[in-house]
């Protein structure tokens, strides 16, 4: 199940990345399983609507397509410990996002490909 849905996030979000990038998802949504501020489970962080939608692959229905083996990989890599994204909590695409609250309201930790990755 861990793996099942992780790797689902990972390609609806950043199928196009590297797989540093696709791990760096990866890590966001178990970042937030650790976290206090968010459910605590994969699906549990993917489905959250506390705020919102979290992912948008949610609401456009992406998430449930098939994951392909390189998003599966960096999702076994992720769990197994794997870490390119510290302990961001956040990520978009600021070519692509449409709100700038995690811009506006959380700390910059890096850009891995298309991404930023947000504390």
């Amino acid at each position: 199940d861990e793996v099942y849905w992780l790797s689902r996030i990972i390609n609806a979000e950043a199928g196009g990345e590297s797989e540093k990038g696709l791990i760096a998802v990866g890590n966001v949504v178990l970042n937030r399983v650790k976290s206090k501020l968010f459910p605590n489970t994969i699906y549990g962080v993917i489905f959250d609507k506390k705020g919102g939608v979290q992912f948008e692959p949610v609401m456009n229905g992406s998430i449930y397509k098939s994951p392909s083996h390189k998003s599966i990989s960096a999702a076994k890599k992720a769990l197994s410990g794997v870490n390119t994204a510290g302990k961001s909590l956040y990520f978009l695409n600021p070519r692509i996002a449409q709100n700038s609250w995690i811009v506006k309201n959380r700390t910059f930790y890096k850009s891995i490909g298309n991404h930023d990755f947000y504390i």
